[in-house]
């Protein structure tokens, strides 16, 4: 009877931590790429014009914030 019990309990921990296992990768993958610019990304951008005013690095900000979290979302 308790080894049923201490089976069941480890069932109960095994089953959530997989799926909070989940969530953890789900919460990751929504927040992919939605970082600002490091500045070795910026230094890969300056040479091509990129981020050369304020305007360009509001545009790209904005972009990156604004982006879809999945792919094939139709707005």
């Amino acid at each position: 009877m308790l080894d049923a019990v201490v089976g069941a309990v480890i069932m109960v921990v095994a089953t959530s931590s997989m799926l909070y296992s989940i969530e953890v990768a789900e919460r990751a993958f929504d927040e992919a790429g939605r970082y600002p610019l490091n500045a070795e990304e910026k230094e890969l951008l300056r040479p091509l014009g990129v981020l050369n005013d304020v305007d360009a690095l509001v545009f790209w900000g904005e972009n990156i914030e604004n982006a879809h979290h999945e792919i094939g979302v139709n707005d």
